[in-house]
């Protein structure tokens, strides 16, 4: 079964100053950066892979903690992983997924807006609760 691949980012060092993570990156060009407000909920959708940077799709959680709510489209049963910065969230295509924010939090995806519109079909929470019913 297709599922999120949640990984804390490796620490690399830490001083008085504050702490050092490595993260690995082999996309490039234009990332959205986001800010989320406690309470606030981001998602509601799949993806079908009709971009490349929704598959999967990869967001870096910078600050905060959310909780990732999905459900692959040919279950039922909506699982949910809290995730605390900082983190990689991979989504494979077909997975419904929505973010919770936590607390206030920031991410960055690892795509553009246009990659949003191209690959990104929208199934409010409460039809897709119903629908797989």
């Amino acid at each position: 079964m297709a599922q999120p691949d949640i990984r804390p980012l490796q620490l690399i060092g830490e001083d008085d100053r504050g702490r050092n993570f490595e993260w690995e990156c082999f996309r490039t060009g234009t990332f959205i950066l986001c800010y989320r407000n406690a309470g606030s909920s981001s998602g509601q959708h799949y993806h079908q892979g009709n971009s490349d940077y929704k598959n999967p799709e990869i967001m870096y959680l910078l600050s905060g903690t959310a909780e990732l709510h999905w459900c692959p489209l040919s279950e039922s049963e909506i699982r949910v992983e809290t995730v605390t910065a900082p983190a990689r969230v991979e989504i494979p295509v077909n997975i419904w997924h929505q973010l919770i924010a936590v607390t206030d939090c920031s991410f960055m995806e690892l795509n553009t807006l246009d990659d949003v519109h191209i690959d990104s079909i929208r199934i409010w929470r409460e039809d897709f609760e119903a629908g797989k019913r």
